[in-house]
């Protein structure tokens, strides 16, 4: 299995690659230099999207990692008996399983609980296990409030405390909080592609992908050690 760390690392190779070619085109064009791709000149305009395309892969990085570190962690937790489980395992186990019926009547309600209870007193292992995400985009907040659910151990250093903290040039907001409410101005057509990141310097893009993948780098390591050292049951050491 493909460690987090791993993944992580891969995946920030490519976003860096990607931008080393965004970093290199705004230079010819600041030096006046012409570029063209066959019969096509490339101009500001390749720029501005190109830079927009870099804010969707930034927030794809943080959305691809939180997505593979939930199934690891549901893959490992479901090889093990439910009776083994640490309290919080098992709650979150509860939070997805109940979601199922939470639309319908008091019936419906009932018999998810009751499937449920059968599972747990089997005391044997699922057959599948997923987590519930909490509701919205990820983002620094959203990661805190999910490694607090598992109790996944993730200390903020002052470190990376200074560096994911709330700015004026982020609209008070946190980088990884600007980064998803960026995206999904992109993604969702608030914006074009064009007018995407025309407010963001290179440089400014650059801060913010090292801020964001600092950050990512020890949330994946605190995920990475949780799952290293079986800390989703009950006797974990």
């Amino acid at each position: 299995m493909t460690t987090l760390r791993n993944a992580l690392d891969e995946r920030k190779d490519n976003f860096y690659a990607h931008f080393t070619l965004a970093k290199a085109l705004e230079e010819h064009l600041v030096a006046g230099a012409p570029l063209s791709i066959g019969e096509t000149p490339l101009s500001a305009h390749h720029l501005l999207t190109m830079k927009s395309a870099l804010i969707v892969h930034l927030y794809n990085i943080v959305e691809a990692i939180m997505s593979q570190a939930m199934d690891e962690i549901g893959e490992a937790v479901k090889l093990s008996s439910p009776s083994d489980w640490s309290n919080d395992t098992l709650r979150e186990w509860l939070r997805f399983y109940a979601s199922k019926g939470i639309d319908g009547g008091e019936d419906k309600r009932l018999k998810v609980v009751h499937v449920a209870a059968l599972k747990l007193l089997a005391k044997e292992t699922m057959e599948d296990l997923e987590l519930k995400k909490p509701s919205g985009s990820w983002n620094d907040k959203l990661i805190h409030v999910f490694s607090k659910r598992l109790n996944v151990h993730f200390p903020l250093t002052e470190e990376i405390a200074r560096r994911i903290s709330a700015s004026g040039k982020y609209g008070d907001k946190t980088p990884l909080e600007f980064l998803a409410d960026r995206r999904n101005a992109i993604a969702h057509g608030r914006r074009t592609f064009e007018s995407g990141a025309n407010d963001l310097t290179m440089a400014d893009i650059e801060e913010l992908a090292d801020a964001t993948i600092y950050y990512m780098e020890h949330a994946m390591n605190a995920f990475q050690s949780y799952i290293d050292d079986r800390k989703y049951l009950a006797d974990a050491v």
